[in-house]
């Protein structure tokens, strides 16, 4: 077997070939992977009865009140509790969420952009698109729409 010597963050390291082309193979594939694409260049249209969400971090419509005695009420529960089965501490996950419409496909009839919305996240498909958190609905999946009066 044929060894090859290189310098790894400074350090002398030898590789077999197969090691050194696996590396190479990987570091052209996320080269070629990591051109910029202008957003100029490109539109997000969702197909069918689709709807592109930018979900908000809080709810924007959530009543918070102080009653008489001082009690907060509307604050939603913390983002992490102890579990009563494992003792362990775990996420409280969001099971309905907000967002805002950013583009409608051609067969939705309801919904409309700019519009919020209100969605459970077990009808979201996460948009894995330049980092953006973008999430894909159907229109038949989301629970209302918030439109002014």
């Amino acid at each position: 077997m044929i060894k090859s010597v290189v310098w790894v963050n400074g350090n002398m390291e030898v590789i077999n070939d197969f090691e050194k082309l696996m590396q190479d193979t990987a570091d052209t594939i996320i080269e070629k992977n990591t051109e910029d694409i202008c957003t100029d260049e490109v539109e997000i249209i969702p197909t069918n009865a689709n709807i592109l969400i930018q979900p908000y971090d809080t709810n924007p419509y959530r009543y918070i009140e102080k009653t008489e005695s001082g009690l907060i009420v509307g604050i939603e529960s913390s983002k992490t509790y102890k579990s009563n089965e494992t003792g362990e501490i775990v996420q409280n996950d969001q099971v309905i969420k907000c967002g805002k419409v950013l583009a409608v496909g051609p067969a939705c009839r309801n919904v409309n952009v700019g519009e919020d919305v209100y969605y459970t996240t077990f009808s979201e498909t996460k948009l894995p698109f330049r980092k953006k958190g973008y999430v894909v609905v159907g229109e038949n999946l989301l629970i209302c729409r918030i439109v002014k009066k």
